[in-house]
């Protein structure tokens, strides 16, 4: 008899007889992503960006040494979801692990260890990073960058390949007095690459008139080289780039007063002392609840980059195709789904057939079915990522049939 009921205990194991699941289970879905090859500047495969998300969730490690540079990638929600500041994650090697580097734009940015089943990444033209600061002429995308930007003195414009590691920093020395301060400084990370350095001259926001250096890139901190009442007659010599010298740069004022200054760049660890540095602005929004949810007629079409014409989306969302929620409507949603029970699903697909839920940065989507019958209708939600359906209570039918108009 035992031995029969063993048996029989077994069984019901074995036919998947469980608890049922729970409806409300957010993941990372790639129909929801916006996967961006930044180093090719072409869209990449939505699993790769599923795959950064989940990695950059992850708890953050120390920072590896030696390590080869290889793509960049950003990953964005999908044009519907605008609350979205995306993911910008960097593949690095070294001889013994792999990583990801990441920003998230809400948390502070850090490495990410990469399981070996996680090593989907091209190791294809990998980079050594620079162990110090290199001036260069300027390449012609960046020359045409640093044209359009506007105030530039373009004779001064170089280009500086730069480490990974610690802080870029330019300081400004007077020639007659030696004082020396910082103008700039920049963090080094595995995102930065080469970035230019130009000059900015006469710059009048208010009084007085500035000359600045300017960072085509993530700058820390900014500050005058020299100030005037008056537009000033600006001159540029470029010197030998020896330790760190990047050029000298001559100001002479209206009245006759002429000041040179010597440049210098160079890679620190440390952030210089005694700046009035602006703290890290990290999001507090709370998304640990859903900030809309969203009915529409079709799948979320990707936003497609062309270099020339900027973003565009191919087949986009129109306000006739979808409704969203307010904030208070998706957690009523919410609550209502979460009363639903497991089961079979039944009846066909509606018009507007899909609804998706976002909830920080994970996604759950479901598709709509209605099983209509003389007296009353019935509302089932098919998870597609689990493939699994949930039967609607009746006030969560009667919300979706009388309030979103589902039919």
């Amino acid at each position: 008899m035992r031995k029969i009921v063993l048996l029989s205990i077994a069984a019901i194991l074995l036919s998947g007889c469980s608890p049922d699941a729970k409806p409300i289970e957010y993941t990372y879905l790639p129909e929801v992503y916006d996967t961006l090859n930044l180093t090719d500047f072409k869209d990449d495969d939505p699993a790769i960006g599923v795959l950064i998300k989940q990695v950059c969730a992850t708890k953050k490690v120390p920072a590896p040494k030696d390590y080869s540079v290889g793509t960049q990638y950003f990953v964005n929600l999908v044009s519907q979801f605008p609350e979205s500041r995306g993911v910008q994650a960097v593949y690095l090697k070294t001889k013994q692990d792999r990583f990801l580097y990441c920003h998230d734009y809400i948390s502070k940015p850090g490495f990410h260890k990469l399981t070996k089943k996680q090593d989907h990444f091209s190791s294809d033209d990998l980079t050594t990073p620079e162990s110090q600061v290199k001036i260069h002429p300027l390449s012609p995308e960046f020359e045409e960058s640093v044209r359009v930007s506007g105030y530039a003195f373009m004779k001064s414009a170089r280009q500086l390949t730069v480490p990974t590691t610690g802080y870029l920093v330019v300081r400004a020395t007077n020639e007659q007095t030696k004082q020396t301060v910082v103008t700039n400084v920049m963090e080094l990370t595995p995102f930065v690459g080469t970035v230019p350095l130009v000059l900015e001259s006469n710059i009048q926001i208010q009084e007085p008139y500035e000359l600045q250096l300017s960072l085509m890139g993530q700058a820390r901190y900014r500050a005058a080289i020299h100030a005037s009442k008056e537009p000033t007659t600006i001159e540029f010599k470029e010197t030998p780039h020896a330790d760190g010298v990047y050029g000298t740069v001559t100001v002479k004022e209206k009245t006759g007063k002429t000041t040179r200054y010597q440049l210098t760049v160079t890679q620190e660890q440390q952030m210089p002392s005694g700046l009035n540095v602006a703290p890290d602005e990290l999001d507090d929004a709370d998304y640990s609840v859903p900030r809309f949810a969203l009915f529409h007629d079709r799948p979320f079409p990707k936003m497609k980059i062309d270099r020339d014409d900027g973003q565009y989306e191919t087949d986009p969302l129109v306000p006739d195709t979808f409704i969203e929620t307010s904030l208070e409507e998706s957690k009523q949603l919410v609550r209502l789904i979460n009363a639903s029970e497991e089961t079979e699903q039944k009846g066909r697909l509606a018009e507007r057939p899909y609804l998706t839920l976002m909830k920080d940065g994970k996604a759950q989507q479901f598709k709509i079915y209605l099983d209509r019958r003389i007296k009353k209708t019935d509302i089932y939600l098919e998870d597609v990522h689990r493939k699994i359906s949930f039967k609607l209570p009746a006030e969560g039918r009667d919300l979706l049939l009388d309030t979103y108009q589902i039919k």
